[in-house]
């Protein structure tokens, strides 16, 4: 089973001006990243139109074949790896390049049934595309107990890993990482244009805790407009979180939302629409985030309160129901996001071998 951990990380350079050119080298990376992903989808995709072509007979597709660089025939099954390398030569590390080429084919490959059909249309990378890179790129990862912090180089860039609180036990995971214990599967490089960060993705291949789970005994859980969460076992209830906890913070930030709508009408126009807007762009995303920390907070209780009762199964009751009528319920409802709970409720599941079921049962 892989689970994704997104970590801050900083490039650890004392010379600001040498750090400030890691900096835009970084983003040039990921600029030659998001226009060579593009190029390779159409080259994709018009490959796949050519054979199709009703107006082309077999011989003139074969003139029209694959020449490279240096003017050579190439097969087609290997020319848009050799494409993407001749463009990106000497612009982005080669190791970026072809990881670059195996998620891009990958991604293409899952909607071309799809877009041969005409029932989607191409994807298109935006400026928000993460670097991609393999495990071998990550040079001396260790942990310096002087500056207390984990350190590691990647393309002869040094990096500093950002731990802050730690409330997912991240030191834990980079300690067995750096002994062996974890596996790392695949990595990135997110540059968060908002914040101002860089994020360092990592996907974790760890074995499912084996637990005495009996899968015939369940726990059913409904969200309420009270509570946001009734867990339900063999007649008892547990109330998880609570309408003035959840609420309480919540409602400071809608407010602060409010507040910002009215008041944008007086900020500095500068950059338009963005530079007034930026103060509730941030309360936005401040209310995101809020959001999305109790959900992953109420969902690790449920899943422990199933453990504790030796329950394989989780019931999630009346979900599709209220998912519909979301916006005839109360506030505390119309703020849940159902797909967000299922989503983390279900990686949580899974990693302790409980499965999930959705029982609708109609109001």
């Amino acid at each position: 089973m892989l689970i994704t951990r997104k970590i801050e990380i900083v490039v650890d350079e004392q010379d600001n001006e040498l750090k400030r050119s890691f900096q835009r080298q970084i983003s040039e990376w990921r600029f030659q990243a998001r226009n060579s992903a593009n190029e390779l989808l159409s080259f994709l995709y018009s490959i796949d139109r050519l054979q199709y072509n009703k107006f082309l007979n077999d011989d003139q597709k074969k003139e029209l074949g694959i020449i490279s660089v240096q003017g050579e025939p190439m097969m087609e099954s290997t020319a848009s790896s050799v494409l993407l390398l001749e463009k990106l030569k000497g612009k982005i590390p080669l190791n970026v390049a072809n990881c670059l080429h195996h998620e891009v084919t990958k991604k293409y490959k899952e909607t071309r049934n799809a877009l041969l059909k005409g029932n989607a249309s191409l994807y298109t990378y935006r400026n928000n595309i993460p670097i991609p890179f393999s495990v071998q790129s990550v040079k001396n990862l260790h942990w310096n107990g002087v500056r207390n912090c984990f350190l590691f180089t990647l393309f002869g860039i040094p990096f500093k890993i950002v731990l802050g609180r730690d409330k997912s036990n991240n030191k834990k995971v980079f300690e067995d990482i750096v002994t062996g214990q974890l596996r790392i599967s695949n990595l990135c490089l997110n540059i968060d244009d908002t914040k101002k960060k860089l994020f360092l993705h990592i996907d974790i291949d760890i074995s499912v805790n084996k637990k005495e789970l009996d899968k015939n005994r369940y726990v059913n859980a409904v969200l309420s407009a009270e509570v946001p969460i009734i867990a339900g076992f063999n007649g008892f209830e547990k109330e998880i979180g609570n309408k003035e906890e959840f609420m309480h913070r919540l409602l400071q930030i809608q407010v602060g939302i409010k507040r910002a709508k009215i008041n944008s009408r007086y900020s500095a126009e500068g950059k338009g629409r963005k530079r007034k807007n930026q103060a509730l762009g941030k309360l936005l995303e401040k209310e995101k985030d809020y959001l999305n920390t109790k959900i992953h907070t109420y969902t690790k209780l449920l899943v422990d309160y199933a453990i504790e009762n030796r329950c394989g199964t989780i019931n999630l009751i009346n979900f599709i129901d209220k998912e519909r009528n979301r916006k005839k319920v109360p506030l505390l409802l119309k703020s849940w996001s159902y797909c967000g709970i299922r989503q983390k409720l279900d990686y949580k599941a899974r990693l302790n071998g409980i499965d999930i079921s959705v029982i609708d049962v109609e109001s």
